[in-house]
């Protein structure tokens, strides 16, 4: 159910602070989070020590942290730039399935870079859900976008879940070469986060959840009327799509936003490989 309340509250916060002449990246730069746990994600990885079929593990920097990622070198070629598809995974951890994971992107000649965050994977840093995880990923962006054998006009972003999360709030940043980006689920209200933080015995919350500045940097969906980037988001129909359609429809009921919210056939899970071949669909239509 939406909590009406909680969401009058983040919507004011919102014009109230885009009532200034400060740009949303502006604010958001200028925002310092307050952890009240400061740990490592509380997810379990594996280390990469055997990559298989092109990736290859790289580091980026990120506030002066060394950070991992996978890159699949496939369709690196130094005599030709090629567009690349940044893949933000899901959960809080790199895994070894980013391989099966972006394999419809490889498939389609794209380079396929997937970054980790601080807290996650052994990096330096904390866990901070949606906070110091953003900044990575546009460190990740920019780094990937330096690199001599990328079409930087041609930079995609595609995030699964958490990152889908985040892939949501990168389209409020109007410092980022994105040409368009996408997610699969990754679509979160207070109503969840307040479960994460109260409910949920797996997730070590890093935050003060009843702070609305503290949700509003980390909940794009309450001011989607400032995206400067095309973003769509593709929810399965078992994975609470009509919730949130409809809770879409009633924050933005005139569609003032750069999000286009698509329904899938399928769960959390299955609705994956779906989203994927939709956004290469609207990749190509682009291209055209």
């Amino acid at each position: 159910m939406l909590n009406l309340k909680k969401t009058s509250l983040l919507l004011l916060i919102a014009s109230t602070l885009f009532s200034c002449k400060q740009s949303y990246t502006d604010q958001w730069e200028e925002f310092e989070t307050k952890l009240i746990l400061k740990e490592k994600s509380f997810q379990s990885y594996k280390d990469f020590v055997d990559l298989k079929n092109d990736f290859k593990l790289v580091n980026y920097t990120s506030d002066d942290m060394q950070l991992t990622a996978l890159l699949n070198t496939k369709h690196i070629d130094s005599t030709n730039k090629k567009p690349v598809i940044v893949y933000l995974h899901g959960g809080f951890a790199l895994g070894y399935n980013q391989e099966e994971n972006t394999k419809a992107f490889t498939d389609k000649g794209y380079i396929v870079f997937a970054p980790s965050y601080r807290g996650e994977n052994g990096n330096p840093g904390n866990f901070e859900l949606f906070m110091g995880e953003v900044k990575d990923a546009k460190a990740a962006i920019n780094w990937i976008a330096s690199q001599p054998y990328v079409d930087k006009d041609r930079i995609y972003v595609f995030g699964w879940s958490v990152g889908g999360g985040i892939a949501l709030n990168l389209t409020l940043h109007d410092d980022l070469p994105i040409k368009l980006s996408a997610s699969s689920a990754g679509l979160y209200d207070f109503d969840l986060i307040k479960q994460w933080a109260t409910e949920d015995d797996m997730i070590k919350f890093p935050y003060d959840y009843k702070n609305e500045k503290e949700n509003y940097f980390r909940l794009p969906l309450y001011h989607l009327e400032n995206m400067v980037i095309n973003h769509h988001t593709y929810i399965g129909s078992n994975d609470d799509f009509k919730y949130y359609n409809n809770l879409v429809d009633s924050l933005y009921p005139k569609k003032q936003t750069h999000m286009r919210l698509t329904e899938l056939q399928g769960d959390h899970v299955s609705t994956l490989p779906k989203a994927m071949h939709e956004f290469l669909n609207e990749i190509r239509k682009l291209e055209k």
